[in-house]
């Protein structure tokens, strides 16, 4: 690790830009709830180290340079093997994934695989509460990877799944990561075939969301996450 640590960073449009759709209410704003029509907090805010916060909150940063290019270089590779392919999973939006980095400060603890309790402290408590997330292997197997196959159904099956392949295969071959994994936050089945309990959903909150976070990351050997981000918007 470096000896001179990165203390100093702003919030910075253009991390914010990456989960800017998961954010939006879209012109339904029903009270004060911080999610109303959306899965992450309007009160987000994304530093250049790509760390997730609360606005109003003290962020301490202590960032080793080199990790944070580490993490921009991977997360750019990756994103260029997946191109301007759709993110699909069942969207009815044609985007594509963008590049993802929540660079660790050098003293964070280091945790040892991507798992929810990971992924919620990573989003620092702006996942909507009762949002269901799953975090799975980056393998033809598991719900993220039946959604793909549900996408490719009726085309040309394997030069649709092509790019899916070579992604996982890049993440597996990579030193830098001692884990990897798909998560995906938000299920529309869960939402909207009234599997949640309302006592559960914060309160003022007005429409469930319907723009799902969904995501392949890898966790490096200093705690950081960094890979392709993207979304799934189901109505």
């Amino acid at each position: 690790m470096s000896q001179l640590t990165l203390k100093d960073f702003t919030p910075d449009p253009q991390r914010l830009a990456v989960l800017a759709e998961c954010i939006a209410d879209y012109g339904i704003d029903e009270g004060n709830s911080e999610w109303t029509n959306n899965i992450i907090s309007k009160k987000t805010v994304v530093y250049g180290s790509g760390v997730i916060a609360k606005q109003g909150e003290i962020v301490d940063h202590n960032v080793d340079p080199k990790e944070l290019e580490l993490c921009q270089q991977l997360a750019d590779q990756v994103c260029q093997i997946m191109g301007d392919i759709d993110v699909g999973m069942g969207s009815e939006s044609s985007t594509p994934f963008q590049p993802f980095y929540i660079v660790a400060n050098i003293d964070d603890p280091i945790p040892e695989k991507i798992d929810i309790e990971l992924i919620r402290s990573k989003f620092a408590g702006t996942i909507f509460p009762p949002a269901i997330i799953t975090v799975e292997p980056l393998e033809e197997a598991g719900i993220w990877w039946s959604e793909v196959l549900e996408d490719a159904d009726g085309s040309e099956e394997e030069e649709y799944l092509q790019p899916w392949r070579e992604m996982m295969a890049w993440f597996q071959t990579q030193d830098a990561f001692k884990d990897t994994a798909f998560v995906r936050i938000g299920d529309y089945n869960v939402f909207y075939q009234g599997q949640y309990n309302e006592d559960e959903f914060p309160e003022n909150m007005g429409d469930q969301g319907c723009v799902f976070p969904r995501f392949a990351v890898g966790l490096t050997h200093h705690g950081s996450l960094a890979g392709i981000f993207g979304f799934s918007v189901q109505t």
